[in-house]
């Protein structure tokens, strides 16, 4: 407890002690001159008021502060009471996904100590596929030995930082394929050999991603496959580390992701808070929404994560953070307008910034939504009303607020290059993190 608290708190109770002993001697010498009923009856109230005053005071000096919007001002912003609120600012990971199509437009900022190439995909044998079934090489694997992202990690490796490998596959009957084959799990880690041999790499990001029917045997597979993995680097490459990447709602829906288990067996786990609206949403809304409010949001980053850090240490989360958002033809200018099917489309940073640029000619409407702390805007073109939801420096910064009262690992950014050459995302990063 803070020291002039105490003291403060020490002082009020002598206060309160000194009144009560005062009424008290009062009350009994007048009830030695009077026994009357009245008398009585008052000294009681009063000491009924006195200690329903203690009693406030006690609650308010010990109760949390609750989480609150800080709509005010960013240096008002509290999530947790003080006496949680993590006050250090030791350095935190500021961990970029850098997708293969992305590479042209990528820029290796300061503040970035992760670089993580998006990515190689997993063929339901384990092995990396490095060709399409065309014959033509498979982007990511074509791509992976590009002038461009050899030059991006020589970058990255100068400042001393990381370049790590994320290994995909979305497909449902390809994970099931892979999850349910011992074969397979051993033709994965011999891939991994080959990667770690072959390549600077510092890191390996899994990235599966089920939508499918879930079965125990298919959630414990998974499991097993990530402690293989895990045993593998630990004995042969114990400075590589493992992370994995889960939806948002992993932690408190019964998913693929066994998030206390495979939590033991990743250095970190990459909490994917976006995606709350996408493409195909029916309504205009948020894709990163911080609080829900009493907006009819999937719930939100804020009761995700606190889902999360009931299973898994802060120290191993780190929170995606989405460098875009979604934009739909919608039916009107309001918020939660419905949109029109089919309209849906992502909107990176740079493409709002563009947008903004063209304020009058498009007659763009900037607003905010209060409850989840996100920027959107609509404007105007044929004659058709779009509208986008999206992240700007200030929604970010109350992101960034949020990891480090949080106290979690850092941050992953999806996705590099969506920014363009515009600094203001990373000047806020560079602030807070």
């Amino acid at each position: 407890m803070n020291r002039s608290y105490q003291k403060q708190f020490k002082q009020t109770q002598s206060v309160f002690s000194r009144l009560f002993k005062k009424i008290f001697l009062t009350k009994k010498l007048q009830a030695s001159k009077s026994s009357s009923l009245k008398t009585k009856i008052k000294f009681y109230l009063i000491l009924i008021i006195i200690l329903i005053i203690s009693a406030f005071f006690t609650f308010w000096y010990f109760w949390e502060i609750p989480l609150l919007s800080p709509l005010s001002s960013l240096s008002k912003f509290k999530f947790l009471p003080a006496s949680l609120s993590v006050k250090n600012h030791k350095k935190r990971i500021v961990y970029g996904f850098l997708p293969y199509w992305n590479l042209d437009d990528a820029i290796i900022q300061p503040e970035l100590t992760h670089l993580s190439y998006f990515g190689l995909q997993i063929g339901a044998d384990g092995n990396i596929i490095t060709k399409n079934s065309d014959g033509t090489l498979h982007p990511g694997y074509n791509k992976l030995d590009s002038d461009r992202l050899i030059e991006l990690s020589r970058q990255i490796n100068d400042t001393g930082n990381q370049v790590e490998i994320v290994l995909v596959q979305f497909d449902n009957d390809t994970i099931v394929k892979i999850l349910n084959s011992p074969e397979a799990h051993n033709n994965l880690i011999t891939s991994l050999d080959s990667l770690l041999l072959a390549y600077p790499i510092s890191g390996i990001n899994i990235d599966i991603e089920y939508t499918g029917e879930i079965t125990e045997k298919l959630r414990k597979n998974f499991v097993i496959l990530m402690e293989k993995i895990n045993q593998h680097l630990e004995q042969k490459y114990s400075d590589v580390k493992l992370s994995i990447d889960m939806y948002a709602t992993a932690a408190y829906e019964e998913g693929l992701w066994d998030v206390d288990q495979i939590g033991k067996n990743v250095d970190y786990i990459i909490v994917m808070a976006y995606d709350f609206h996408r493409r195909s949403s029916t309504q205009a809304g948020p894709v990163a929404p911080l609080f829900a409010g009493e907006a009819a949001f999937d719930l939100d980053i804020h009761q995700n994560l606190r889902s999360f850090l009931s299973q898994v240490p802060k120290e191993k989360i780190l929170l995606g953070v989405p460098f875009y958002g979604y934009e739909w033809q919608t039916e009107s200018r309001l918020q939660k307008s419905n949109t029109f099917p089919e309209t849906g489309a992502t909107a990176t940073y740079k493409r709002v910034q563009k947008i903004l640029q063209k304020k009058d000619e498009l007659q763009v409407q900037t607003g905010w939504d209060d409850a989840a702390l996100s920027p959107y805007l609509s404007y105007i073109e044929d004659g058709e009303i779009w509208m986008i939801y999206y992240e700007d420096p200030t929604s970010i910064s109350f992101k960034l607020e949020y990891v480090q009262q949080l106290d979690l690992a850092g941050i992953a950014i999806w996705a590099l290059g969506y920014e363009g050459e515009h600094r203001e995302l990373w000047d806020k990063i560079e602030e807070r993190i």
